[in-house]
């Protein structure tokens, strides 16, 4: 009898441990902050004088072509891209061959702009990094990008404007 209730004992121990249980295996992992793509501002275009006077500065539009894909990334896109803006912005700099554009302000924003993407390609060697530092850096970039953009528009449009008004017949009539 005590056999039997022992016996009895560990059958239902057996079977109440192999209790089948059914995980869900088919749910879609969720994205993390990092992974969710962030709509930003648009990038500014030369103008239409700016675009004749600098046709051959193809680094520039290579530039400019890669940061419009800066537009619509996930923090971890843009880390990954970082390495590659880092190089097109030297290109940049080392490209600039236009004797109009080496200005003091030019180069002081071509700076801030390469300061920035080193900070951005740092970014990727801290794994704790928030995804709000990275948008917050990348947006950084746009913003001082299309500040030098407008520079380069501003001087191509006051050149033109110089050119436009000759200020030495104005002073020649009143000596």
């Amino acid at each position: 009898m005590i056999r039997q209730i022992f016996i009895f004992f560990v059958l239902s121990i057996f079977l109440l441990s192999c209790k089948k249980t059914i995980q869900n295996t088919d749910s879609v992992p969720k994205k993390t902050e990092m992974q969710v793509p962030v709509k930003r501002r648009s990038i500014d275009s030369l103008s239409n004088l700016s675009k004749s006077n600098v046709k051959d500065w193809k680094e520039y539009e290579n530039l400019h072509t890669y940061l419009q894909q800066f537009n619509n990334t996930s923090p971890n896109e843009a880390l990954n891209m970082a390495v590659e803006l880092n190089d097109y912005i030297k290109a940049l700099k080392d490209s600039l061959k236009i004797d109009d554009l080496k200005t003091n302000s030019l180069y002081a924003r071509y700076n801030v702009l390469n300061n920035e993407s080193l900070r951005l390609k740092d970014m990727t060697l801290i794994p704790a990094i928030q995804p709000e530092q990275v948008n917050a850096q990348v947006d950084k970039i746009l913003l001082v990008f299309n500040s030098y953009t407008q520079k380069v528009n501003t001087i191509y449009s006051k050149k033109k404007f110089d050119e436009e008004i000759d200020l030495d017949a104005i002073f020649d009539k009143n000596l």
